[in-house]
Parts: C-alpha cells; structure tokens; sequence
C-alpha cells in the first residue's frame, strides 16, 4: 500500500486539465508530490516539487523517477496531433516512464487510459472492463496497447497498477453524450487516490465515471477499487437543456452517436504514413 503520509508520487502530464484537477484534491493529503510537465507550473505548494521536462526525454525520465514510490501517468497527446507526434509521446513516451519506473523499483503505476479503448461498442451494449478492447482511434488503440504493458510489467515485474478508462472529463458535462460518460474534476481525483491507496490491485482496469444516471456501463470494477462517484450528469441535465442539447432522446434510449466512443467511430483517421 502506498503511504500518502510518507511515499513520493510522481504525476507527469500535471499541467493539464486532470493534472490541475489532482494537485486541488491530492495536495492536502498526499505529502509529498512531484510534479512533471512541458510547461512549467507556478502556484507550486509547500509540498510540490516541478520537474519541467518533455516525457520522450529518457534521461529527464529516468532522474524524476528518484526516490518515487507510485506514478500517475498522465502525459499524452489528444486531439489535433501528428502520427509521429502520437508514437513519440503516446507510446515511446508510455514505453520509456514504465522502464523507468521498472528500473526504480516504482512499486504502484496509476495510468490514464481513455474509454476510446473500447470506443467502437454499441451505445447500446453496456461494456464491462472485462470485455476486449474495441478501440474507434489510432489514440484509443494506444490506450489499450497501454493497458497490455502494464498487464506485462505485472506479470514479469510484479508492478501494480490501475488502467483508469477516463470519459468526458470536464467541470461540466458538455453534450448528450457526456449524460452517460461524464467524470468531474472531484471524482477523477477521488479515483486517483483510491487507486494508489488501494493494498494490492493487481492489474486492474477500471472505467473512469462520476455516479451518471444513464451510465452505460457495467461491473467497471468500482466495488473491487472502492471507489464510491459523488456526481452526476443528471444534475446539468436542464443546464444542457437551456443550451439547446437534446437531453429527453436518452429517455428513449436513443442517443447522437451509435457507439460508446461517440463521434471518433466515425471520424476519419489522420492519414498513416
């Protein structure tokens, strides 16, 4: 078990809208942060420390990973991005912190993996994490391929870690969509701490929610993690209707997008080269 009063926890990626969401509801109980971005952080807590650094730098990698007991890996390239930008951060990037990680005898990894991994289901087949990856994206393929590299580093390295499928990650949820899969900024948080405060998860992978009434999703492995969702998209939903967003269709069972991964199924991929 990771001891927030005494361990060292590496977070990359902390500039970011997660990482900001983490420093608010980590830093009055984890005592001892390290913090790690491309962009430097300026509003540091007494205990944070900032390691400005590109993660596809193996050496700056390898000396932030000193003295670390657990590591959340946020950092990654979503939206606009070249392919060469998606295999230097996303997979080389993911590749280099995990040996690193390895090599330091990091004991807890918690990894920001993304429901697009299974993106390609119906919307309307509720998906368990037990069911196989269905990626709708060249990035939601590098999430799953993440999730076996972490199954690989528990099985020869013993390294413990949580693969957290994350949704629609905003202060609030924005479309019809996000009534089913949004995760706010407290409960991101809270899926972070259970998840590194956690005796022993194996290699577990867990779909990242808040508490959504039209949830589509089953048996994500809550109860196993404890972790316990205070919000709900519900409570936007007359906010959403304000703004012209079909919120009865759900009702109905009818959603804008045919799949879980909403519009990314049926979005052209950026050619491959």
């Amino acid at each position: 078990m990771i001891n927030p009063e005494a361990d060292r926890v590496l977070i990359t990626g902390a500039a970011g809208a997660i990482g900001t969401a983490l420093r608010v509801g980590l830093r009055s109980h984890w005592r001892h942060l390290r913090l790690t971005d491309v962009r430097p952080l300026q509003d540091l807590a007494g205990n944070e420390e900032m390691v400005v650094a590109d993660i596809a730098d193996r050496a700056a990698v390898e000396g932030m990973m000193r003295d670390v007991r657990a590591v959340v890996h946020l950092a990654g390239v979503v939206g606009t991005y070249t392919l060469e930008d998606l295999f230097r951060v996303n997979a080389r990037g993911l590749f280099d912190v995990l040996e690193a990680a390895r090599l330091a005898a990091v004991e807890r990894i918690v990894f920001a993996s993304s429901n697009h991994a299974f993106g390609c289901y119906p919307i309307t087949e509720k998906v368990s994490p037990d069911l196989p990856p269905r990626p709708d994206s060249l990035y939601g393929v590098f999430k799953a391929w993440g999730e076996t590299m972490l199954r690989h580093y528990y099985d020869r390295y013993a390294i413990r870690s949580v693969s957290l499928r994350i949704g629609t990650f905003r202060p609030q949820p924005i479309d019809q969509r996000s009534l089913a899969t949004w995760i706010s900024p407290a409960d991101i948080a809270h899926l972070v701490d259970v998840s590194l405060r956690h005796p022993d998860p194996g290699c577990l992978v867990v779909n990242g929610y808040s508490r959504n009434t039209r949830l589509k999703t089953i048996d994500p492995n809550w109860s196993t993690l404890g972790y316990r969702p205070n919000d709900d998209a519900e409570d936007f939903r007359d906010m959403l209707r304000a703004k012209g967003i079909d919120v009865d269709a759900p009702d109905r069972d009818e959603w804008e997008w045919p799949e879980h991964g909403g519009a990314f199924p049926r979005t052209p991929e950026r050619p491959v080269r």
